[in-house]
């Protein structure tokens, strides 16, 4: 079984709609999201599994992107859209830790075999997603926030 992870850019103000939508059924927050979001210029690559050890990494280090004001609407989302999470301007305050260049691909390749995923560029991707975390969260305005989903 694959997993791909997205990002998605949506207004802050969109977000308990995000939430009512997904207690209605995915489909329609799909379609809401199609229609109301947008992709940052950048995309994941790798495996969403590679982006979920990426955010159980940072977590092991205090950087925890899942935690935020739209917990009650993140656990709504959740329910049904496999895993979202809603990155909102306050996580900028993470963005020095999300740098690349303080991480070593020798350790995220060793927390991606901790995790149960080990293959050769494993380091990579892991420093891929970083710099996708980074740079989407750097770009964020004040009246948006990134849904990352991974499913």
């Amino acid at each position: 079984m694959s997993a791909i992870a997205s990002l998605t850019l949506v207004p802050r103000s969109s977000v308990p709609e995000l939430a009512r939508l997904a207690r209605t059924s995915s489909s329609s927050l799909r379609s809401y999201l199609a229609e109301h979001g947008r992709k940052p210029q950048d995309k994941y690559d790798w495996s969403g599994y590679c982006m979920l050890h990426v955010l159980s990494y940072l977590e092991e280090r205090d950087v925890d992107l899942e935690q935020s004001e739209f917990d009650a609407e993140s656990a709504a989302i959740n329910k049904v859209h496999d895993l979202a999470v809603l990155i909102t301007p306050a996580h900028k305050r993470f963005l020095d830790q999300l740098d690349p260049a303080g991480h070593r691909e020798e350790e995220l390749a060793a927390h991606f075999e901790e995790m149960g995923l080990d293959f050769e560029e494993s380091g990579m991707a892991g420093l891929d997603g970083l710099t996708l975390l980074r740079d989407s969260i750097s770009e964020l305005r004040d009246d948006e926030v990134l849904l990352l989903h991974i499913g």
